[in-house]
């Protein structure tokens, strides 16, 4: 389902009615967020794969586009030695629009870097912006091991459209290194970014920043 098709959706359920009643500006919300889930079901991938071993520093695309005005999520930096967890955090950027909902793919190397066990990611939703309805996913669907290659992350609610606010930490996500991954530094890639304002609008251009795992020395 595309977002064309959400739209036509939203308009068959207005067609003729008049202005439709304070209740009801949780629909559109439900239908965007719907398609997102409708792709975490599906087993849709991200359009990308990952490079395994050492890669450069992240890129800035994403920061670059919420500096001159579109929302974007942000995934941090974080450090440490071969056989630790370290904690990555992503960050929503709002650069002054009203973001209710987000999704995501977070992609890593699975030789030297792995989210879950038993097919759950080790990632968890911040309790304090109230989005109760979120959930995580490791990709591809059915994938074990070092065939897991990605999370995708869905962060919303089914009762509350509230905007997200600026610089609120969306989720948390645990990252294990490897006891054999060489020292250097590793890209955590953000892609498959849609964020959806309180009334189900899909934001243009939503971007993200990709994060970045150093491992040191043991």
């Amino acid at each position: 389902m595309n977002w064309d098709q959400i739209q036509g959706k939203w308009r068959g359920l207005e067609g003729g009615r008049g202005p439709r009643p304070a209740r009801t500006f949780i629909m559109p919300l439900l239908l965007l967020l719907t398609a997102m889930g409708c792709s975490m079901l599906q087993g849709e991938e991200p359009h990308h794969r990952p490079t395994q071993g050492q890669v450069q520093p992240p890129s800035t695309t994403g920061a670059t586009s919420a500096a001159g005005g579109h929302a974007s999520i942000s995934l941090g930096a974080v450090t440490g030695a071969p056989g630790q967890d370290v904690n990555l955090v992503a960050t929503l950027r709002a650069a002054g629009a009203h973001v209710a909902g987000t999704q995501n793919d977070l992609t890593f190397d699975p030789v030297n870097v792995s989210m879950g066990a038993s097919g759950k990611p080790s990632c968890r939703v911040n309790s304090a912006i109230g989005k109760g309805a979120s959930a995580f996913s490791l990709r591809p669907v059915g994938c074990q091991g070092n065939g897991c290659t990605s999370v995708r992350a869905l962060v919303f609610s089914m009762d509350n459209t509230d905007p997200i606010p600026d610089g609120a930490v969306l989720y948390t996500c645990t990252l294990h290194i490897s006891p054999s991954a060489p020292p250097g530094q590793y890209q955590l890639k953000a892609s498959g970014v849609t964020l959806s304002t309180p009334a189900g609008q899909k934001l243009p251009n939503a971007s993200a920043s990709d994060g970045v795992l150093t491992v040191t020395k043991h």
